[in-house]
């Protein structure tokens, strides 16, 4: 009777519950450890940055084929949709924030980023100086 048990405790199969636990601990501490090396709300947060340069620089080449035409900038971003059909549509993704100067020969848009570049917060495309850049201030036109 006793080898039989013995036998039978030898051969057993499966897993404790306090070996269970360890190896769950183990993989918990390591998903963290791999959540906190990625930071996917950073990534996130650049790709939206990512995609609103790329529509800025989308609207300042509209921008600049709509001065070619009219010898002046457009009243408002929605200019460039209807009538002039430079944009097909005007993103609406991001907020954008669009001055013209009171001569309409500048103008400027901007965006302000959700990773910032060193101290500047905002990207920023003036018709003045034809390039975006990130900046702390965009100036007006």
């Amino acid at each position: 009777m006793k080898a039989k048990s013995l036998l039978s405790k030898f051969f057993s199969k499966g897993f404790t519950l306090i070996e269970l636990l360890i190896v769950i601990a183990i993989l918990g501490i390591l998903a963290a450890g791999i959540l906190v090396a990625i930071n996917p709300v950073q990534k996130i947060n650049q790709a939206k940055d990512a995609n609103a340069k790329s529509d800025i620089g989308q609207i300042a080449t509209a921008l600049q084929a709509y001065f070619t035409v009219n010898s002046a900038y457009p009243p408002d971003l929605d200019t460039l949709v209807t009538p002039s059909n430079e944009l097909k549509v005007l993103p609406s993704t991001t907020t954008y924030t669009y001055t013209r100067a009171g001569d309409n020969l500048n103008a400027s848009v901007r965006y302000t980023l959700f990773v910032p570049v060193g101290a500047n917060t905002l990207w920023c495309w003036r018709s003045s100086t034809g390039t975006a850049v990130a900046a702390t201030t965009c100036p007006a036109p």
